[in-house]
């Protein structure tokens, strides 16, 4: 079969592997579509301290069954939507189905098993869900984008009315302020540094769009009940901390670039919660629900629609920083 394996840092070959095997209790899936991640691009630039070479990565992906060694009830040509996150069935975390809280959890395609840049991958029979018959593949490929982003609203503990304040406008960040909306939220800010993704947030729903490259803008202080923060870093907590109001949540989905230094005064001041949010459990349900009701848009947050094969160059180019893109969506 077609796929792409990432052989080290930032080589991404284009590679004939045979089919996986199939065991029991796991799924065959021929993959439709696939879209790139952030943290992909991590694994691909060798900065993600959790993959280990070689492997095929990919984990937002969507697809058909081919054949099925489960009695979970998956048959062939059932259209799915991978929940990529593998957890030890004997787990305790597992039938809580806190599967993101295991020590045995880990991401498809990082670790231990090839992920979806592939025609077919193998899945755990927990780790499907079907796709709503009038979903297209490319917005089944994107609900779990979706779930982080909705994850980290309710992490927050977002209410009907809540003001909230999204840090950084990009592919998750352009689906947090799209999903603020659909849970209630009275206003929604976004802010980043590149112009055309303020742009796009405005048209996704953002009531404002503020370019902060010179600076966090003093007028955003005191004004939020949630900040969702999608860098991670030094700074954007320290200005997260700041856009609270008294009372106000941050909630931290952006991976940190290393340990950082926390306004703890400021944040006892405002008597502040600060929590992080690390993947999804195993409910993809919210997103789901979100994506059947037609509440979030997906498609214009696609910049690129490439063949497999066509990838590696883009994403290097991507990497680079020589090519924007919010989105990138594969077909094998």
């Amino acid at each position: 079969m077609k796929a792409l394996l990432l052989k080290a840092p930032r080589e991404l070959v284009p590679s004939e592997l045979p089919p996986p095997g199939l065991q029991p209790g796991q799924v065959r899936v021929r993959v439709s579509k696939v879209g790139v991640c952030g943290s992909d691009y991590s694994s691909i630039a060798g900065k993600l301290p959790f993959t280990r070479f070689p492997i095929v990565p990919g984990h937002e992906a969507a697809g058909v069954v081919l054949e099925a060694r489960s009695a979970a009830g998956w048959e062939p040509g059932a259209r799915v939507v991978i929940h990529p996150i593998l957890c030890d069935r004997a787990d305790p975390a597992f039938s809580r189905g806190e599967v993101h809280h295991s020590d045995s959890t880990e991401v498809l395609g990082v670790v231990s098993r090839h992920g979806a840049y592939a025609e077919q991958v193998v899945v755990e029979d927990y780790m499907l869900r079907a796709v709503p018959p009038h979903v297209d593949d490319e917005t089944a490929a994107m609900v779990e984008p979706v779930a982080v982003a909705v994850r980290a609203l309710r992490r927050g503990s977002i209410q009907p009315g809540s003001r909230v304040l999204v840090m950084g406008a990009g592919n998750i960040g352009l689906l947090v302020i799209q999903a603020a909306r659909a849970l209630g939220a009275a206003e929604v800010v976004a802010t980043d540094l590149v112009p055309e993704k303020l742009t796009l947030a405005r048209r996704l729903g953002a009531d404002g769009a503020i370019d902060v490259r010179a600076g966090f803008p003093s007028a955003l202080e005191k004004r939020f009940d949630l900040v969702i923060d999608g860098v991670g870093g030094e700074e954007t907590v320290r200005d997260a901390v700041n856009a609270c109001a008294r009372g106000g949540r941050i909630v931290v989905y952006g991976v940190p670039p290393g340990e950082i230094r926390l306004p703890l005064k400021a944040a006892f001041a405002k008597d502040l919660l600060l929590a992080a949010s690390r993947l999804y459990d195993a409910d993809f349900e919210p997103a789901l629900e979100l994506i059947r009701e037609g509440r979030i848009r997906t498609a214009e947050l696609i910049t690129h629609r490439v063949r497999l094969e066509e990838a590696p160059a883009l994403l290097l180019r991507i990497l680079d920083g020589t090519e924007p893109a919010i989105k990138v969506m594969m077909t094998p």
